[in-house]
């Protein structure tokens, strides 16, 4: 309603003109007439708007009908539809010939895109054979190599196996149905297993574990926890202390939840960053950690989105500062 007044202002001033004009002339030709006249140009005014704003809103319609035909198929049908509706404006014509201009740009970056992310993809599956290859070949080599030479090489095949893996998982976000399988298993035994492939790089910084397990199962993805705790732990390892590393791994079951905490003792978290942790790309303050991706727990939080589970920096930390990771379970 106020749209159409706006846009027949001009109009409606003219009516209302026109109808005091005629109210005018009636009182000067004819005052007794007056009152007959003033009911009969009001109901022809209040006509003349109701059919002025019905004839509005049928206009209005079919050019958002015609302007949608377009935009959601824009073809040389549409936009001749478009064009004649508009009576040919170039006005339109230029914006329609900017809008297909624009499109075919969007079109084309994104074919570009999904061929990158395919082939980043492909490379990402291709490097876990030779990953795994060296894996198998330090293990039955171990004899012929120095303890820190082997020390070291574990611990960058744990680097290069940290990346690829955080490619393949970035790369299952962007599926339209992740491949999530729910299963029974327990929580202890994936934290386990997770924490085995950081042995090396526990050792390479000398980082002393504690683990307080209870034998709790959850229904999850033991696959994503696995690579969950996996990328908690990593950054637990890599920001522990320097001289005196220490890492605590708890869980505890609470009524219907299960919780898991990650702890380090390393120089925390500076409150200014902690709105921000699990932010895509986001490395904090701290000079230390300008060379890391931000990716880890990116990921962490949106694969826990996906897992409903909740993901969040632990309020109490069990060492004099440092922090910590918790994720909740609910049964």
């Amino acid at each position: 309603m106020k749209r159409f007044i706006r846009r027949a202002r001009h109009w409606i001033i003219l009516l209302l003109a026109t109808d005091a004009a005629f109210i005018f002339s009636t009182w000067i030709i004819r005052r007794e007439a007056l009152r007959y006249m003033s009911l009969f140009i009001f109901l022809f005014t209040s006509l003349a708007l109701a059919v002025g704003l019905f004839a509005e809103f049928c206009m209005r319609r079919k050019d958002e009908t015609v302007l949608l035909d377009f935009l959601s198929a824009p073809n040389d049908r549409t936009k001749e539809n478009l064009l004649r509706r508009f009576d040919y404006s170039e006005t339109v014509r230029a914006l329609c010939s900017q809008f297909l201009s624009e499109l075919s740009l969007v079109n084309e970056k994104t074919i570009e895109l999904t061929e990158y992310r395919e082939y980043i993809e492909a490379w990402a599956h291709e490097a876990k054979t030779p990953l795994s290859l060296s894996a198998l070949i330090l293990g039955n080599h171990k004899d012929e190599i120095s303890p820190y030479v082997y020390t070291r090489l574990r611990y960058i095949h744990r680097l290069l196996n940290d990346d690829v893996e955080r490619i393949l998982y970035y790369a299952r976000l962007q599926a339209d149905h992740p491949d999530i399988r729910f299963t029974k298993f327990r929580l202890d035994e994936c934290a386990v297993e997770a924490l085995e492939e950081y042995r090396p790089l526990m050792e390479e910084k000398s980082v002393l574990l504690d683990l307080e397990l209870d034998q709790t199962e959850v229904v999850s993805d033991f696959k994503v926890v696995s690579f969950m705790l996996s990328q908690i732990v990593g950054n637990a390892v890599k920001y522990s202390d320097e001289k005196n590393g220490k890492i605590l791994i708890k869980t505890w079951r609470a009524a219907d939840k299960v919780y898991l905490s990650v702890y380090n003792n390393g120089d925390g978290t500076p409150p200014e960053d902690k709105p921000f942790i699990f932010d895509k790309g986001f490395t904090g303050s701290r000079p230390n950690r300008q060379k890391a991706t931000g990716m880890g727990l990116y990921l962490v939080a949106k694969y826990a989105e996906k897992l409903c589970v909740d993901v969040r920096l632990a309020s109490q930390i069990p060492f004099d500062g440092g922090f910590g990771i918790e994720l909740t379970f609910v049964l």
